[in-house]
């Protein structure tokens, strides 16, 4: 069956692929949309959870953190192990001295994984609100300053003239 150009722009805005992979999907299927529909929903689902696995992993790594404890117990350092990581590829030397002044002085290093920690989604959640009050507050200083702008082109109380 031949495939026409409305089967293909139909497919393409459903499931958002290029003409390409519209076309292909199409000729494959005989021309059914709904099959061809399907057959690239399940492709999406499969793609989608590569991207779920790097974000199983940030949410992993994100939760593990690594405490330091000295003799009696106290806390001295708590903090998340990708951090410690970032640091230690940014200065070696740093953290490095850190270990050894820590076995040195007997203290307790331990690595553990944090209920309570921030995960990828939350992360995304906090950077989406935040950009949105942003945009509120952007958008009110604008309409402000454009009525401060008509207010002062209105009248000549504000001008100052010196001589």
């Amino acid at each position: 069956m031949k495939v026409t150009l409305e089967q293909i722009d139909e497919l393409r805005n459903r499931v958002n692929v290029s003409y390409e992979e519209a076309k292909s999907t199409l000729e494959k299927n005989d021309g059914d949309l709904i099959k061809s529909i399907i057959e690239l929903e399940k492709k999406k689902g499969r793609k989608n959870e590569s991207k779920g696995n790097f974000t199983n992993f940030a949410n992993r790594l994100l939760s593990l953190k690594l405490s330091v404890k000295n003799k009696e117990s106290d806390t001295l350092i708590n903090i998340p192990l990708a951090l410690v990581l970032v640091t230690f590829i940014m200065a070696f030397w740093v953290v490095l001295f850190g270990f050894i002044l820590a076995i040195i002085t007997s203290c307790k290093i331990k690595i553990y994984r944090d209920k309570n920690s921030v995960n990828v989604n939350s992360l995304k959640r906090n950077m989406k609100e935040t950009v949105e009050k942003i945009k509120v507050k952007s958008e009110e200083i604008i309409s402000e300053d454009e009525v401060v702008q008509n207010n002062s082109q209105d009248s000549d109380d504000n001008e100052i003239i010196i001589e």
